[in-house]
């Protein structure tokens, strides 16, 4: 199976493939980025992805310039 085909939630998400963002920001970007992606399925209550979206929206998601929360 395609590790991208992966159906997973944001917790497990988190902990196999984006290591690099917090759970807290996943949760973050899924109630306030219109660009995240949408669930595929339920487990539950909890909304599942698909592992390939979210590696994919994370890659092109936009960056803060350097320097931005920088106070002055």
């Amino acid at each position: 199976m395609d590790p991208d085909d992966a159906v997973v939630g944001l917790r497990k998400a988190q902990q196999d493939h984006l290591p690099e963002l917090t759970l807290a920001a996943l949760r973050w970007a899924r109630a306030n980025d219109p660009d995240f992606p949408a669930s595929v399925d339920t487990r539950g209550t909890e909304l599942l992805y698909r592992a390939g979206d979210l590696r994919r929206w994370a890659r092109n998601r936009p960056r803060g310039s350097a320097g931005a929360t920088d106070l002055p």
